[in-house]
């Protein structure tokens, strides 16, 4: 990875992780005077975004700011950094909550681009597939086939020309006995007569 490929990602990482704990923190103020009890799930929506979109290490860090902002605005004492045990607690479920998001962002990843990986095979497997459809002028004696350039051209070679199909001659039993009785006499026993 170049660096500033490295710089950008880093970057978008940084930013998402700041701006959804701004967001969380700004949303929850006005919640916190209302209800007490829900001021955690805007924290834990930061923790999601970032984890979706950035990764397991961004969803970890915003887990960790949003506990410290957290505690700085919202907890018993506010602006006194003293972390309890509700906090580690607080601490432990966010960091779960990202690495859980972030491991199913993978699969979900990952699952689509195995869809998309069967879906150029089998595109490319269409493509690849030669049909025969429709009417095919054929010489009732000859068995020779016209083609759209008006030749005619052995059934043989058109249909492997036109399909996936290759031809191995042989003899019918039919053909046999009438053009070669004696090897259809030791291969299949006398002909019975029709």
């Amino acid at each position: 990875m170049r660096f500033e490929d490295f710089m950008q990602s880093w970057l978008r990482a940084i930013s998402i992780v700041l701006a959804s704990v701004l967001v969380a923190t700004l949303l929850t103020f006005p919640i916190s005077r209302i209800e007490i009890h829900t001021r955690d799930i805007l924290f834990i929506a930061a923790v999601v975004v970032s984890s979706r979109y950035v990764g397991a290490k961004a969803g970890v860090c915003a887990a960790l700011l949003s506990v410290l902002v957290f505690d700085w605005f919202f907890d018993p004492t506010p602006h006194i950094l003293d972390f309890r045990f509700a906090g580690v607690v607080q601490a432990v479920v966010f960091g779960s909550v990202s690495l859980l998001v972030a491991s199913l962002e993978k699969q979900r990843r990952e699952a689509i681009w195995s869809l998309e990986e069967a879906n150029r095979e089998l595109i490319s497997s269409l493509h690849e597939i030669k049909v025969l459809r429709g009417i095919l002028p054929i010489c009732s004696y000859c068995k020779r086939i016209r083609t759209d350039d008006e030749a005619w051209v052995q059934m043989e070679t058109y249909i492997h020309e036109h399909s996936e199909a290759d031809f191995s001659h042989t003899v019918c039993p039919d053909c046999l006995g009438r053009h070669f009785p004696d090897i259809y006499d030791r291969k299949y026993g006398p002909m019975q007569p029709k």
